[in-house]
């Protein structure tokens, strides 16, 4: 009886493991002059054990025709992939610095995990509040925040 638990404990964990999430995200430019940017920006959202989820561009996963990252403006990007086991804590938000707007000010990034089979939702939000850009400080083009210690 016990080998069948084990075997039933193991078939859960991997079927979890492999669940089919939709995300949503939603990032927030700063209402500051020359906020918006045309650079591309990748972002890496990770839970406290490690487990990742990474978009080398938003771009793809935005509305077609969009003009995304503008002074003040709230833009969603969606997607699909692999469930991220547990709600995500720490976030990579970069910019390659290039473009005709290769500065930008971000306000704020939300992260929405759906699960597809049973529509459970995992959300956070990370607050940025700073510029990417090589000649405003911090003079980086990327941002961590780390929120799994809280």
């Amino acid at each position: 009886m016990k080998i069948l638990f084990d075997l039933f404990l193991l078939a859960l964990t991997a079927s979890s493991a492999y669940a089919q999430c939709k995300f949503v995200i939603l990032v927030t430019t700063g209402d500051k002059d020359d906020a918006g940017t045309n650079a591309r920006i990748s972002l890496s959202v990770s839970t406290a054990n490690g487990k990742k989820l990474v978009i080398k561009s938003l771009k793809p996963w935005g509305q077609k025709g969009h003009n995304n990252f503008e002074k003040g403006h709230t833009d969603t990007f969606k997607g699909s992939g692999k469930c991220l086991p547990s709600k995500p804590c720490r976030m990579l938000l970069e910019s390659n610095g290039k473009g005709n707007k290769p500065v930008w000010f971000v306000d704020k990034v939300t992260f929405i995990q759906i699960e597809q089979k049973n529509l459970s939702q995992k959300e956070k939000t990370f607050n940025v509040n700073r510029w990417l850009a090589r000649d405003e400080s911090p003079d980086t083009l990327f941002v961590i925040v780390d929120d799994c210690a809280k």
